[in-house]
């Protein structure tokens, strides 16, 4: 008797590379009953390869319009109507609105909606302009609406399934939580010290006082905050250099606040690397200061990294990691932060044990096949539940 393909079919904005986007890509890739299909509706396919590579069929609509819900809808059709998914999974706020139209055309087709950020936190609102407001009310409502259309939703955070759920009026009987997942062998085991000397001389680093932050270049990643701490910190050790791998509408303002507080010289901001367990290990200490988060993919990867953590004290990092292995701090506040810091150069060997905790939490509670077996199980569910 020949075994029945159950396919999935997985809409999201772009593959272009940030946290939802590698997250997805790592589950897909160790699925084991399940098909994977993606589609995604935007330009920016910079994971397309990484699916390519292991036998996943990509559907690349390139719309070029912000939204183009139409265009994506007419694009989908013939997609539904040849690969027959067991059900359909989204992600991300533009193919959330996309899916749950098809779900109208294709109504008997289970459709599983993710939350991955904490959307409708009211710092959003803060610092923008009435008409920003006024258009993030509109997708608030438009989200809200249509939500009633999606079967089940996976949440990468309790922290964030209470706030969305709550937000979206979703009922907490229609939310698992599924943490997001990284493969532990990537940075477990880093050791070649050739490289490590190569990648300072192309850095132009001789320090080993190296703090690492690995985020987008936007406010909420409170970037900033460690800027303003280096002045404290750089009397106590003036070696210091900050690297930050990442891009975002926030390079200006940190590289003009670098240059007002006369620490540009101790500021690398690389951009988007491909090197992130590498970047991992030539630094002594990961600092992370996040304001929100969805559940936080680059602390995950310095947990299993085995690095020195120091992060803020939102529920979306304490669900990653606790005293017993990292160093936390009261968000926003600057000066405790560079007292962290500080404390973390000058106790650094004596601080190891940390990391050690958070590799081996990060192994227990993150690792990819354990999580990807998860969101397996669920789909099972979703699909017998919903059909």
């Amino acid at each position: 008797m020949s075994r029945q393909i159950k396919k999935i079919l997985f809409i999201i904005d772009t593959l272009q590379g940030a946290g939802a986007e590698r997250s997805l890509v790592g589950i897909a890739k160790h699925l084991k009953e399940f098909t994977p299909v993606f589609v995604h509706i935007y330009k920016g396919d910079m994971l397309k390869p990484i699916l390519q590579n292991a036998g996943i069929k990509v559907y690349s609509l390139n719309i070029e319009k912000k939204y183009g819900f139409k265009d994506a809808i007419k694009l989908l059709v013939p997609i539904y109507e040849e690969e027959t998914p067991s059900l359909v999974h989204s992600t991300l706020f533009r193919a959330d609105m996309i899916a749950r139209r098809m779900k109208r055309k294709f109504p008997q087709i289970p459709l599983m909606g993710s939350f991955v950020n904490n959307t409708y936190t009211p710092q959003r609102y803060q610092n923008v302009s009435i008409l920003k407001k006024a258009k993030l009310w509109i997708a608030y409502q438009m989200d809200k609406q249509s939500a009633k259309k999606v079967d089940f939703f996976v949440s990468n955070s309790e922290t964030i399934k209470n706030a969305e759920g709550g937000a979206l009026a979703v009922p907490p009987s229609k939310i698992k939580v599924i943490y997001r997942g990284r493969d532990f062998s990537k940075y477990a085991n880093i050791d070649d010290e050739n490289i490590m000397s190569r990648m300072k001389t192309s850095l132009g680093i001789e320090s080993d006082n190296i703090l690492l932050n690995v985020s987008r270049l936007i406010e909420r990643k409170a970037q900033l905050d460690i800027v303003n701490s280096l002045p404290v910190v750089i009397k106590e050790f003036p070696d210091t250099i900050l690297i930050i791998a990442g891009h975002g509408e926030y390079k200006s303002i940190l590289e003009k606040r670098a240059k007002d507080l006369a620490v540009q010289e101790h500021v690398k901001i690389l951009g988007r690397r491909h090197d992130i367990p590498d970047l991992l290990k030539l630094s002594k200490v990961f600092v992370y200061p996040s304001y929100a988060e969805g559940l936080p993919g680059a602390l995950i990867e310095a947990m299993m990294a085995g690095k020195l953590i120091i992060a803020s004290d939102i529920g979306e990092n304490l669900e990653c990691v606790d005293e017993k292995c990292a160093i936390i701090f009261k968000k926003a506040n600057v000066k405790e932060l560079s007292d962290k810091i500080i404390f973390a150069l000058r106790n650094y060997a004596q601080l190891q044990d940390l990391g050690e905790n958070a590799k081996k939490m990060a192994e227990e509670k993150f690792e990819i096949q354990k999580i990807a077996d998860k969101y397996e199980e669920t789909y099972e569910e979703v699909r017998t539940k919903y059909k």
